[in-house]
């Protein structure tokens, strides 16, 4: 049976990483809709929720947005592809096919708060920033499960991030994706290597932290993100580890998860 050709990597020049603005963030929304499992927006957008118009759905999340991309020490990028690209779409020329989100040490050392949470906008008094009424911020989360969200997700993730790092600056990384049909050619790639050539501009290498799905792990080891021994070991990966954060290899991680499964099929 013959098999699909697998595409061939993007050259520099067809492709183009640049910051997001305001302006991307619709194709951004649509872009995390199309990256992410569906699964996970059952979860966090259950149906009954969700307005039943797609466009309204994507244009809630781009407002909820555009407080991240303003928020000081941050770096939020997109990659879209240039005219060079065989693939370039000049029907959509803005298209978002890849995304990365960068939360710098100036912020993390004072605030370890993932933005993807509601009470975020608590925190960080975004609705203030933003001149957003209460009514309209409650609209603009209408269409999520809040508890699923936060309670469930986000703030255990940065309670295990502040037992690690708390007063600790570091660069997190939250989230990284690329659109499906232009994964494994690249994109993910420039995103990270963008990320790591800024944070190692500094006189000290930076700590990086990120919560990776098991599927990504592979490609965050390749650039130097290490597993962690202890809570969270599932999902954690740092580079640049402080002394008194223990890490391990992917080979003893994968060794650790195997037990654990073993551990719950035989309880």
């Amino acid at each position: 049976m013959a098999t699909k050709p697998k595409s061939k990597r993007f050259l520099p020049h067809e492709l183009l990483l640049t910051p997001a603005t305001d302006a991307d963030l619709l194709s951004l929304s649509q872009g995390y809709y199309n990256a992410f499992e569906e699964s996970w927006f059952d979860f966090i957008e259950p149906h009954p929720l969700r307005p039943s118009d797609d466009s309204l759905r994507a244009f809630r999340f781009a407002e909820r947005m555009k407080p991240w991309i303003r928020e000081p020490h941050t770096r939020f990028t997109v990659v879209k592809l240039s005219p060079a690209a065989s693939e370039y779409d000049a029907k959509n020329p803005d298209r978002v096919i890849g995304h990365a989100g960068w939360i710098l040490p100036a912020h993390t050392k004072t605030s370890i708060v993932n933005f993807w949470r509601r009470d975020a906008s608590d925190l960080l008094s975004w609705r203030e920033k933003m001149g957003w009424t209460k009514e309209y911020e409650d609209e603009l989360w209408s269409g999520t499960d809040v508890e699923a969200l936060d309670t469930k997700t986000f703030a255990p993730f940065d309670k295990t991030r502040e037992a690690y790092l708390g007063g600790v600056g570091h660069w997190h990384l939250a989230p990284l994706w690329v659109v499906p049909e232009f994964q494994g050619r690249g994109v993910g790639s420039l995103l990270i290597k963008d990320g790591i050539r800024l944070a190692e501009e500094a006189e000290e290498k930076p700590v990086m932290y990120l919560e990776a799905l098991a599927d990504a792990r592979p490609v965050y080891a390749h650039f130097g993100y290490e597993a962690v021994k202890g809570p969270g070991s599932a999902n954690v990966m740092i580079k640049n580890a402080p002394e008194h954060v223990e890490t391990m290899t992917e080979e003893e991680w994968t060794a650790e998860q195997e037990e654990k499964r073993k551990g719950i099929e035989q309880s």
